[in-house]
Order: C-alpha cells, then structure tokens, then sequence
C-alpha cells in the first residue's frame, strides 16, 4: 500500500528541511512533523479499517499493528535510523493521546454520513490487520472477461459478480467450505456444488484434493499475492507434528498477511502463546518466515520475499 498523499509529502518535506539543519538537535519544527505524519498514518488507518466490526480493544490493537507495518515497509531505507527510531517513539508517546480523539471522530463522521459496519468474520483470518491479500486487478479483470459465460443471464439471480468478489474478499484466499459458498449465497447444496465445479474448471477455484467432509476450496494462487500453492506442502512439512488441519490453517494466516509483517501476538487469538511461538520458530528454521528486528517495534516476521508475487 503506497503512503497517502499526505504522508508522502510529509516525508519529501522532511529530507529538504534535513539537508538545512545544522546538528543543533531536533527542535519543535521538527516535532510537530513528526506528530503530523503519526497523527495523519493514524487518521488513514482508523478509516481502512472502521469497516470491520470489532471490540474497541481488538480495533486499537489492530490500528496501531497496521500503524507499525507501514512504518516498517514503507518509511525505512526512507529516512535516516536515526529518524525512524524517533518515528517509532513519537508513535509510542502519541498513540494514547491521539488514538481516542480520532477514532471517536471517524465514528461521529461515519455515522452522520449514514454508514453502517461491516461484520467481516472470515473464518482462518489472524485478527490483528487487513493487508492486501488479493491481487484485485487480475481478479477483477478475469470476472469481467470470464463470468457471463458461467452464470445464468438473469437479472435477479442470487449470484452475481458484484457478490462472487465480495465473498472471495471474505475468504482472504483461505480454504472454504460447500455450506460457507451454500450460506453466502443462499442457494441449495445441488446447486452451490455445480456453480463451484464450473469454477474449478474455469481456474478461479483450487480444490484440496480430499474427500467428503474434507473437501475445501479457494482461489486460485495467481489471484493472490502470496504463492500459496507453493506455500501449502512446505507449511505441512516444516510442522510434521502438527494434524494436517492445523497446518493448513497456519498456511491460511501466513496467506493472509499479504506478505506484510506480523507480530506473534496476532495469532494469540487463535494459539497459546506457547504453540505460536514453537510454530513460528519451526517457520523461521525452515527458511518460510524472516525475522525483523527494528528499532521500537520489538520482534515481528514476514513471508520470505521468494512466497510473495509481483
């Protein structure tokens, strides 16, 4: 996700202001823009995610995780180390100051705008953010060239193109039951089991190759930004232990991130802190994840650059 145009500037604005200073120290000019470009990151995340319909513990988490990821991938190698560990602490001393002014004001703006929530509940999602997952373009594209010669030509039915996106969006490019495909759609067994035949044979679907019970589907890897084909069969074997359930649920979290880093803390919700911490250590040996140490963010991971498409 590119900065927002306020941020950018806000960036470009400091690397000319650096080059006039002398190393007399950072001085209030200097702060003031930093709590800006906090304060303006903070604004863009609260309204990306007000969609999601969370407890106000769960949101604040989540806003300043998603705060620390943009910092880490697009903010350093941008600025000086020195810049980005004062970044980091500004975030620090600001957060709790700022975080309830401006996310109480982005509800009192959605609501008098007549917005209603969202309720997202994707079943294999880690809840801590919401990367980009899906390479949108591609999808869109495909469902515009492909999806008249799939579905029936009627104005009122229940599965159009419009709700197909929505639901694929939902899923995040995890394994999805017939029933989940069944309820979205409010269709019948017979005809949800035809509709997702069509496309597994028209390549928008993958299937898990197991039986009755068992039998999952998902999109497609090249709709995704993570290689998760490609991902699956090394998740399994890094963590033999693990029933293979599990281990197709954590490939379905690292899928989710996009890529982008995490904190071990956003799988907690699912894992003890325990098990999360020996399956991550047994991603990290087997080369799935890295580690980044940066300074003020603490311990994160990410998708080794190799699992992530262009």
């Amino acid at each position: 996700m590119p900065l927002p145009a306020p941020a950018e500037a806000m960036v470009g604005s400091e690397r000319v202001l650096s080059s006039q200073r002398t190393c007399r120290g950072r001085g209030a000019e200097d702060q003031r823009l930093d709590r800006a470009l906090v304060n303006g990151l903070m604004m863009e995340v609260i309204m990306e995610t007000s969609s999601l319909e969370v407890n106000p513990h769960l949101q604040r988490n989540l806003v300043k995780t998603r705060l620390k990821n943009i910092m880490v991938s697009h903010l350093a190698g941008r600025v000086t180390l020195e810049r980005f560990r004062h970044l980091m602490q500004e975030l620090d001393q600001c957060f709790p100051r700022y975080y309830p002014l401006i996310a109480s004001g982005s509800s009192r703006a959605q609501e008098a705008a007549g917005g209603q929530p969202v309720k997202i509940t994707p079943r294999s999602e880690p809840a801590s953010y919401a990367p980009r997952v899906l390479r949108e373009d591609e999808l869109k594209t495909w469902l515009e060239l492909e999806i008249r010669q799939i579905l029936p030509q009627r104005s009122h039915r229940k599965l159009t193109a419009k709700r197909l996106l929505d639901f694929l969006q939902r899923t995040r490019g995890g394994w999805f039951r017939l029933k989940d495909f069944e309820r979205h759609f409010g269709v019948d067994r017979k005809t949800a089991w035809e509709y997702l035949q069509k496309f597994l044979a028209a390549k928008l679907l993958c299937h898990n190759n197991r039986r009755s019970a068992a039998v999952r589907y998902a999109l497609a890897t090249h709709f995704l930004v993570v290689r998760a084909d490609d991902l699956r069969p090394q998740v399994r074997e890094a963590l033999p232990d693990l029933p293979l359930k599990q281990a197709d649920r954590v490939c379905d979290w690292l899928v989710a991130t996009g890529g982008e880093p995490f904190e071990e803390g956003d799988w907690h919700v699912h894992l003890k802190a325990s098990r999360c911490r020996r399956i991550i250590a047994s991603l990290t040996a087997a080369g799935l994840l890295e580690e980044l140490n940066l300074a003020g963010l603490g311990q994160m991971f990410k998708l080794s650059r190799r699992w992530v498409q262009d």
